[in-house]
């Protein structure tokens, strides 16, 4: 018989990382794989995030810290100059979860200033910050095993 999760116990499924702009650079993973491409879904939560703090911001309210996902689904928003940071769990919603992404995204860009303030898209130059959040998240990273459909991968020329 499967062990049914506690109800108190929160589960990190997905950390994404994108700059402030909105562009992916991390995104780790407990399922080996998706047919939803992680760029895209890191590029929406950013675009979700940005569009709930200006509409917030203009009644007063301050940043979107978390949403709700369905029934079991919590999604932790941190903000930085730089960085966003997304965790995606399972589980009761965390307000220390979501102060423990908040404090996270402004230590990566303490952590790794010299890399993001030279950062031109180049994944290997985050290979770095990936390797820090899988041992802070304990969440392994996943590559794709294959490209998304419709996103076509060119070698590239030297």
């Amino acid at each position: 018989m499967a062990e049914l999760p506690h109800l108190l116990r929160r589960t990190i499924e997905h950390v994404y990382l994108t700059d402030a702009g909105g562009t992916p650079m991390v995104h780790l993973s407990r399922r080996v794989e998706s047919d939803k491409d992680p760029d895209l879904i890191a590029s929406m939560f950013s675009a979700v995030q940005n569009f709930m703090d200006d509409s917030f911001h203009s009644l007063g309210i301050g940043s979107v810290r978390s949403i709700e996902l369905g029934d079991r689904h919590q999604v932790a928003f941190g903000r930085g100059h730089r960085l966003l940071l997304y965790v995606v769990y399972q589980g009761r919603e965390s307000n220390h979860l979501e102060d423990r992404v908040i404090r996270q995204v402004h230590d990566l860009e303490t952590r790794f200033a010299s890399v993001l303030e030279i950062w031109g898209g180049d994944m290997d130059d985050v290979k770095g910050i990936r390797d820090y959040l899988e041992g802070e998240w304990n969440v392994p990273s996943r590559p794709p095993a294959s490209p998304p459909p419709g996103r076509e991968v060119f070698p590239e020329v030297p």
